[in-house]
């Protein structure tokens, strides 16, 4: 139970120091195609890119609580045709090639549901693929929001909105498109083990 709380801490982190990377990387690319930025000091530079981080984390933050919270599992129904997945869209993820890298996304689930979707545990039980298929649509909707809202960076250093405000408006949305991807794309494969497993379970 330790390593597992452990493994968890250390996801985190890591996860944490990906999107520290990539703010920094995008802002470096930023900083050298915008122009003004020598009208600027280091310090503010910096100060910006810390406040408009912690300000976006602080959001993306609030987006998942608030959307575990309040919406009810009733409305996270994998039935409803809201959350069906088309063909051209899974043509579409296959052609970006998620199945190289959505086992690389961390998972977070485990630690705000106390559920794990990095493997599925049990492709037998109907119970276990429909939570599995639920949890999938909170962590599209959360994803999906959180990158919605990634546009509040743009009102935080006005002026350096094309320094800061853009490379970390990239970030967020790469951060949120490929979890948001993976929870669609894995969704119809779990639709069918689900469907296979209540036939089974009925006709027993």
């Amino acid at each position: 139970m330790t390593n597992n709380k452990n493994y968890d801490i250390i996801e985190i982190v890591l996860h944490f120091y990906i999107i520290l990377l990539g703010i920094f990387v995008t802002t470096i690319l930023g900083t050298s195609i915008g122009g003004n930025f020598l009208h600027y000091s280091n310090g503010e530079i910096l100060r910006c890119i810390f406040v408009s981080f912690m300000v976006l984390f602080v959001v993306n933050l609030t987006i998942a609580l608030l959307i575990r919270i309040l919406l009810p599992k009733k409305w996270a129904n994998p039935m409803l045709k809201f959350y069906n997945v088309q063909n051209w869209e899974t043509k579409l993820y296959l052609k970006l090639g998620v199945r190289a890298w959505k086992d690389k996304i961390p998972e977070a689930g485990k630690i705000f549901a106390k559920f794990d979707k990095s493997k599925v545990e049990n492709l037998n039980n109907a119970e276990y693929l429909y939570k599995f298929m639920q949890e999938t649509i909170y962590g599209e909707l959360i994803h999906f929001f959180s990158f919605l809202f990634g546009f509040i960076v743009f009102f935080h250093c006005k002026g350096l909105w094309h320094i800061v405000g853009m490379p970390l408006f990239i970030t967020n949305m790469i951060i949120n498109l490929m979890p948001f991807i993976v929870q669609r794309y894995n969704r119809p494969r779990l639709m069918v083990a689900y469907k296979r497993a209540l036939r089974a379970e009925q006709t027993k």
